[in-house]
């Protein structure tokens, strides 16, 4: 399980004395463990992905208010760390293809009033393995016959 990993990941980090991975680690596993001690992969994912989300914010802001170096490396660094957590991601076209396969292997209708069904299926399928946003623009586009 994945956050076994991150358990054994922080642990590690811990005896190599890296304060920083540490702290990210015990944060998450303790915000990914609130609900349930043993949560499941798709639970630790949608923490990761939060965090990830957070940490992205925090190095445009500190980018756009000119925030120190050391700041904008240790947000850096953070990414960096918690992509280590996600499944390999589907971008581009990658993504467009397992968007197309989606819609023929439910038989949905390639129609843009089935966004919302394609976008389902997808998440069905490959859970956690794409950004939502950039997945909804590729479904909009090859709903609308602009792929």
């Amino acid at each position: 399980m994945l956050i076994e990993k991150i358990r054994e990941d922080r642990l590690k980090a811990m005896k190599a004395r890296d304060e920083k991975r540490r702290n990210l680690l015990g944060v998450l596993i303790a915000d990914a463990s609130k609900d349930a001690k043993q949560p499941d992969d798709a639970t630790v994912i949608r923490f990761v992905k939060k965090f990830i989300d957070n940490a992205r914010e925090n190095l445009q802001m500190l980018e756009k208010t000119g925030g120190s170096a050391t700041n904008r490396e240790d947000a850096q660094k953070e990414i960096e760390v918690l992509m280590e957590y996600l499944p390999s991601q589907l971008t581009g076209d990658s993504l467009a293809e397992a968007i197309n396969r989606v819609i023929e292997i439910e038989s949905i209708d390639p129609s843009p009033a089935c966004m919302g069904k394609v976008m389902k299926a997808l998440g069905m399928h490959h859970a956690g393995r794409y950004d939502g946003k950039e997945a909804s623009e590729l479904v909009k586009r090859i709903l609308s016959g602009k792929i």
